[in-house]
């Protein structure tokens, strides 16, 4: 190589690390020549040597990253990068020896934060205490370096967003960076710290209002503190924006949440119903059972407004989306839990006889025949339902309280007799469901064959009540009456 003088030669470390790693990557035959010419023309450079250590290195050539590391230290023991690349030399694979020599930089330049940020991210791998140790003597030596960002950053690692959202509980959001302010932000959320979460998204939306993404959190955290209406504005406002490919479920599901909340049934399945389209989505298994949840929150709310038929509406809407759950008769169940409760909020009312019946109340024929037409359907479609005694049992309770009181028509006899000849064949049967049978051998024997005059029926009825509730007055004053 010719050399034609010293000021012709480039003096930017940095420069000289990256043309020597570019001439080392593309296997040029001179580039050792040239490295040496260098080295021995900047044979008192503490920082020259470093950089043609860091050329070799970045290419993977230990043994003469060491060569030159080696004559960057001779020159100055002072020089802490020297150190510092020693330190990542072995930091891939030799935990202490790399933070031997980050420590040796540390005494070097103690006033320089890199060589301790760098110790405690290798030694994080092997013991957090020590590395965390490392970063509070950071803190000590440099008081106006941020340290919480770096503990924050050790803890991300770590997967351990609450703990990386405590460690920053203390900044001052408008001191960092935009890409801090993120980390931050998304610890924040994950951690299910909302407060703070809308506190540092308001800080980014003000000081970075092009990152969308500062919206997006927002609205994430808005939606679970029930601030519906900030959640879908700022959810619209980056779905509006937002390349496909950066969407994920969790943006469907809190657009889709929060028209639920605002009673926009339509448009929040229409929401849920574009998760179906996105792929390789890290969220969308646990989406099913979040809009599961979402369902069930507001069917719950309605409910509480007595707003039921809405509440109906949207479960069947819910049902109509996920045909293919696990549990379809279970489905079907959940919506008739709905007009169910509609049922007894109508028949807690009186009419002027104290009673209420679904000839007195027309709201009341409406809810039953609601139900009962779900009813049927469990019935028809699965008669091995495993809590098929459930829907017998209420739908002959009710037939008899509001359709039949008076029992003139047996309108609830198809129903006690199925509930008691399925109950009378399950083994290991529970109080509950012995209740059951006593309640519908009460109602064969005392309500259907006795006034059908059949007493020898009726007998029978009354005696198995016995079988299963021994101590049963009734049953025992029945049987003493048609006996004298």
């Amino acid at each position: 190589m010719a050399v034609h003088s010293k000021k012709d030669e480039p003096q930017d470390p940095d420069a000289v690390a990256s043309a020597m790693a570019m001439l080392i990557h593309k296997h040029s035959l001179n580039a050792d020549t040239i490295a040496v010419e260098i080295s021995n023309r900047f044979s008192k450079s503490a920082p020259m040597q470093t950089a043609l250590a860091r050329a070799y290195y970045r290419n993977n050539e230990r043994g003469r990253t060491r060569q030159y590391l080696n004559k960057a230290i001779a020159i100055d023991q002072s020089y802490a990068k020297a150190y510092m690349l020693y330190g990542e030399l072995y930091g891939e694979w030799d935990v202490d020896s790399a933070c031997y020599w980050y420590e040796k930089a540390i005494q070097a330049q103690p006033a320089k934060p890199e060589a301790y940020v760098m110790y405690a991210n290798v030694m994080a791998r092997k013991d957090m205490d020590k590395a965390l140790s490392m970063l509070e003597q950071l803190r000590a030596a440099v008081p106006l370096y941020n340290v919480d960002v770096e503990i924050a950053a050790l803890y991300n690692k770590k997967g351990d967003d609450r703990a990386a959202a405590a460690a920053m509980e203390n900044a001052d959001v408008q001191q960092l960076t935009m890409n801090q302010l993120a980390s931050y932000l998304q610890n924040c959320y994950w951690s299910n710290n909302d407060e703070r979460a809308l506190e540092v998204a308001r800080a980014g939306m003000e000081r970075f209002p092009d990152n969308k993404g500062f919206s997006r959190l927002y609205a994430w955290s808005s939606a679970r503190t029930g601030a519906y209406k900030e959640a879908l504005d700022h959810e619209l406002d980056y779905l509006s924006d937002a390349p496909q490919d950066s969407i994920n479920s969790i943006d469907y599901l809190t657009a889709g949440s929060a028209y639920m909340a605002l009673n926009e049934t339509d448009k929040a399945f229409e929401m849920f119903a574009k998760i179906n389209s996105l792929k390789d989505d890290y969220f969308a298994p646990q989406m099913k059972g979040q809009i599961t949840k979402v369902v069930s929150r507001d069917v719950d709310r309605l409910k509480q407004e007595k707003q039921y038929d809405e509440a109906a509406y949207i479960y069947s809407k819910y049902i109509e989306a996920y045909p293919n759950s696990d549990d379809p008769a279970y489905q079907l169940y959940a919506l008739s839990q709905i007009y169910r409760e509609q049922v007894q909020a109508l028949g807690e009312a009186s009419d002027s006889t104290g009673n209420v019946t679904a000839d007195s109340s027309p709201a009341l024929k409406e809810a039953l025949q609601k139900l009962f037409s779900i009813y049927t359907t469990i019935e028809q479609k699965y008669p091995k339902w495993e809590n098929i005694h459930f829907v017998l049992y209420v739908h002959a309770r009710y037939t008899y309280s509001y359709l039949d009181r008076d029992n003139s028509q047996a309108l609830a006899f198809p129903y006690y007799e199925k509930l008691y000849k399925l109950l009378i064949n399950r083994l290991n049967r529970n109080e509950q469901e012995k209740a059951m049978i006593v309640e519908a051998c009460q109602y064969m024997g005392s309500y259907y064959y006795f006034q059908q005059k059949d007493v020898g029926s009726a007998r029978m009825w009354w005696q198995r009540i016995l079988n299963h509730d021994p101590n049963n007055q009734a049953a025992k004053d029945a049987l003493a009456k048609i006996k004298k």
